[in-house]
């Protein structure tokens, strides 16, 4: 390689390095799981499976290949045909909604896949960046969560997993997870992601629209990265 390409290979490892290397988008996952944690036999669908440890008795499908999990499956989930209707009592369906192109055929699958009274541990994206493309086809509200659900008995928990702020910071790390950077504005960059969620501590109340802001308009996180739900079948 010439001086060049050693140089320009140096600077391009600068303009993508990150000082703090967990995201901080996966910390509000593991809450969800540490939240619903259960030793039931547990259907566990996840891009990664790392969140096993919260399911002990799971059984655990993945679309990735190079996972080490129980089933592997097409990069649309419809290998889930193959289990069994009413085979599991929980079902956790965790960060893979947005990256397929039929959402409501796979929540009716995970329906079919549940027993009755059995619940389903959701998690999906909401204001949150492109990612995994060109399969990135949803991002979800609150609104389109209970259309989606909207033939299950009832929606035990509905919420967003963090506060504006907080999403922002989340947003300007994956800037720093999907961008090459000037390693000069890197540090300062990061520096933001980390102090800006303290301005949630500003917000008094919030709403799901920019209209009359009325009690029945008030909302949990009006701009969450994520959207998490606890469904009953």
């Amino acid at each position: 390689m010439t001086k060049n390409g050693i140089r320009e290979s140096k600077w391009r490892r600068l303009a993508r390095r990150r000082f703090r290397k967990k995201k901080v988008s996966r910390v509000n996952i593991e809450k969800l799981c540490q939240e619903y944690a259960t030793e039931l036999p547990t259907l566990l669908i996840h891009e990664s499976i790392e969140y096993r440890r919260y399911f002990p008795n799971s059984f655990t499908v993945s679309k990735r290949p190079d996972k080490n999990v129980d089933r592997h499956v097409d990069i649309f989930y419809e290998d889930l045909r193959a289990i069994a209707s009413e085979s599991y009592e929980v079902i956790a369906c965790i960060g893979l909604l947005e990256h397929v192109p039929d959402p409501q055929r796979l929540i009716d699958d995970l329906h079919r896949i549940l027993k009755p009274g059995g619940k389903l541990i959701f998690h999906a994206s909401g204001a949150f960046s492109f990612h995994e493309g060109p399969n990135d086809y949803f991002h979800f509200t609150p609104f389109s969560v209970r259309l989606l659900f909207r033939n299950w008995r009832r929606i035990e928990m509905l919420r967003g997993s963090s506060q504006p702020f907080e999403t922002i910071g989340i947003l300007i790390q994956r800037i720093l997870i999907q961008c090459d950077i000037s390693p000069l504005a890197r540090p300062f960059i990061e520096l933001l992601h980390t102090a800006i969620p303290l301005l949630d501590r500003c917000i008094i109340r919030q709403y799901d629209t920019a209209g009359r802001r009325i009690t029945e308009r008030e909302i949990d996180s009006m701009l969450p990265s994520n959207i998490q739900a606890l469904v009953v079948k």
